[in-house]
């Protein structure tokens, strides 16, 4: 922690504090990995990662059909087949992992309103 954190927890009660903690607990992966797996975007999650595990599928399946194949216009095409594959697979875990972000900023901003929160509660009560 730096200098700030300090004093900002000099300033709060016991209370505030362990309300701070409380939110300020940082998940791990799985943790941060399963709360993508419930709110709104619960469906699109879930159908993403179907789709994931099915351009996996298909990519295996394709690298088998290369390595099995002695026709040069199919190992083009299972090759282009596993590079598009692979391509999806890649996009769609960005797009899992830039959901795990967004969940994360925005427990660090309700973080932020909390102690704006508090600021400004022991504001009033000095007034």
């Amino acid at each position: 922690m730096n200098d700030l954190d300090e004093e900002i927890r000099k300033v709060l009660s016991e209370v505030e504090l362990q309300k701070l903690d409380a939110v300020a607990a940082e998940p791990g992966l799985f943790a941060m990995l399963g709360g993508v797996f419930t709110g709104k975007m619960r469906f699109w999650t879930v159908l993403m990662s179907v789709s994931t595990f099915v351009f996996f599928i298909a990519a295996v399946w394709m690298g088998w059909q290369f390595m099995h194949t002695d026709d040069t216009r199919l190992l083009g095409l299972y090759g282009f087949g596993i590079i598009i594959a692979m391509l999806a697979i890649s996009m769609l875990k960005l797009w899992l992992f830039m959901e795990m972000n967004k969940y994360a900023i925005v427990r660090e901003v309700k973080r932020v309103e909390l102690q704006i929160a508090h600021l400004s509660n022991k504001l009033d009560q000095r007034a």
